[in-house]
């Protein structure tokens, strides 16, 4: 029979007329999609979908079977969006009917894409159905949810599917300073800088330093002290403030040039670089105008300036630190600004040399300016003033200074502590009313401290035409005397000498609040100081009052200030 059929079809390809294309055997399937719409493979065979609906099949029973069965995205330390997929299966033997998927916590950060479909939907016997589950985190938290289906599977037509993701917050190594500028360096002299590593981020999410190199790793300018604790895990540093790694850069110039390089940072969330800057090839050269002040007279109680230029001819950022000295130094100069900006080449700055007389006679004072050029490290620029009696009432001078570690410089002891003047009604004025204007006949007030302590404080009254009892106070603002500034600075996400410039009275964005907190958190030593208040009138030490703060927070009268028939005295 086989022989014929062979034959007939072998007479096709040869012309034969009559043989037909028919097959003996049917054709079979091995999916749904080799089947007509409408149908589906069962046995190899395509079949009507309406022949596995469960009043149709003998012992009809669908079956939900999820897998898996639960769904964790463990612990997420990152914001992006994470993606997992349900597989529901119908293990029955007839048609499984979804009515519905829905999620118990919409707020919990979990998304469903059957959820916001058409229902009813089926689920033919043997097959399955895919739900992809999306998270993306919020607040840092635990979150816990669970898909909730309904069917017609006979045992459990309420099924739910729990779900849940630990959001631990996302780490973010910071770099400060970033970048790291050395400057000016003459050639063959060596520049050290440091740079704190920090993790600033959310959460408890951790982040590992792995390495930290020079690109390229070849150069001759810079160097790295190479950290032996590598690889190192941070957390944050709200919650662990001293995780903080601290690197030292050092900065030799061979050429007379303009150097760059990177400083590469490894961690398990990825790599970043930190640019490094510094130049030999031309210095900063700082020229002063005028070479001396001559203020001339001032009528006691009142204020004049001059105008002090600076220039930078170099090719190199100009630092200039201005101090006072002299013998017959008196509070009755100041300079505005006391913090100087860094003068940028080919620029200038100005500043005002003040003076508010509180005395009779000659006043004078040397104004030195500390600077990076190497040819004039000091300028030094003599200042006089002479104070003259005018008509008017007395003047009176409140100083304050107290024990705070070394006066001429910062130190680790940031303790501090503010002078306040009441007048007899109870107006004030201190560093945060430094120069009230509502004091009527109680006379004129000014505030004023010296950088970069804050010490001593200074109030200058003149101007009284009121009798009456004005009290001094002081307030003990902070008492640690003995800060780690490279973990302050290191949790703060800037470098030592941005905060040490913010503690010396220069103006960053930084919340003063804040570093007040974590110098009480972070401070190693906390300590009493005593305080020293001396009153001039017009110019006559007159009084001389000492007190002692314990701790932050205290606060106590010092004197009373009575004028009295026009003339003051402290009782």
């Amino acid at each position: 029979m086989r022989s014929l059929i062979f034959l007939l079809c072998t007479g096709v390809a040869l012309g034969v007329a009559g043989c037909t294309k028919e097959k003996v055997v049917a054709a079979n399937c091995r999916a749904d999609d080799d089947c007509q719409a409408g149908s589906l493979c069962e046995n190899y065979e395509c079949v009507p979908r309406e022949a596995k609906a469960c009043d149709l099949v003998l012992e009809g029973n669908p079956i939900l079977q999820p897998s898996p069965h639960t769904v964790d995205f463990g612990v997420v330390d990152s914001q992006a969006a994470l993606l997992q997929t349900i597989t529901l299966h119908n293990i029955g033997n007839c048609t499984l009917t979804l009515f519905e998927a829905t999620l118990k916590d919409p707020g919990a950060g979990f998304t469903c894409d059957l959820c916001d479909t058409t229902f009813p939907k089926e689920v033919w016997p043997g097959r399955s159905l895919d739900v992809t589950l999306s998270y993306t985190p919020g607040a840092v938290r635990e979150s816990i949810t669970e898909l909730t289906l309904l069917s017609d599977d006979k045992e459990y037509p309420t099924l739910r599917v729990p779900i849940r993701a630990n959001y631990i917050g996302t780490p973010n190594l910071v770099a400060s300073p970033n970048p790291v500028d050395f400057g000016y360096t003459a050639q063959g002299r060596l520049m050290r800088k440091t740079v704190q590593l920090s993790n600033q981020g959310t959460g408890t999410a951790p982040v590992t330093i792995t390495a930290v190199a020079l690109s390229p790793p070849g150069t001759m300018d810079f160097s790295l002290v190479a950290p032996t604790n590598l690889p190192r895990t941070l957390a944050p540093t709200s919650v662990d403030r001293t995780a903080v790694e601290t690197l030292e850069v050092r900065y030799t110039p061979r050429t007379l040039a303009d150097h760059t390089a990177d400083l590469l940072v490894t961690t398990t969330t990825g790599s970043f670089s930190v640019p490094l800057t510094g130049t030999s090839s031309s210095a900063p050269t700082v020229t002063v105008t005028p070479a001396m002040i001559d203020l001339g007279d001032v009528t006691l109680g009142t204020s004049t300036f001059r105008t002090l230029t600076v220039v930078n001819g170099g090719g190199a950022p100009l630092t200039v630190n201005p101090t006072w000295g002299g013998m017959m130094f008196t509070t009755d100069f100041s300079t505005n600004p006391q913090i100087v900006p860094d003068v940028l080449p080919a620029q200038y700055v100005e500043v005002q040399v003040l003076v508010t007389a509180t005395r009779e006679g000659v006043l004078q004072a040397i104004l030195n300016l500390e600077t990076n050029d190497p040819l004039r490290p000091t300028v030094s620029i003599p200042v006089t003033a002479r104070g003259v009696l005018g008509t008017g009432a007395e003047v009176v001078k409140l100083e304050m200074t107290f024990d705070n570690g070394a006066d001429n410089a910062f130190d680790n002891d940031v303790r501090n502590v503010d002078m306040t003047l009441e007048h007899p009604f109870g107006y004030i004025c201190n560093k945060q009313t430094p120069n009230p204007m509502n004091w009527g006949n109680y006379g004129t007030a000014s505030w004023l401290a010296f950088a970069p302590k804050e010490e001593p404080e200074r109030i200058i009254l003149a101007d009284s035409r009121q009798d009456g009892t004005y009290r001094v106070m002081v307030s003990y603002q902070n008492d640690c005397a003995s800060l780690p500034t490279d973990l302050l600075a290191g949790i703060l996400g800037i470098s030592v000498d941005v905060l040490v410039g913010y503690l010396s009275g220069g103006a960053i964005p930084i919340n003063g609040q804040d570093i007040g907190d974590l110098i009480q958190s972070i401070c190693l030593d906390k300590s009493g100081t005593a305080v020293t208040v001396k009153v001039f009138i017009n110019g006559v030490l007159t009084a001389e009052k000492n007190a002692t703060l314990g701790r932050k927070g205290d606060s106590t009268y010092v004197l009373d200030l009575v004028r009295q028939n026009s003339l003051y005295r402290v009782p």
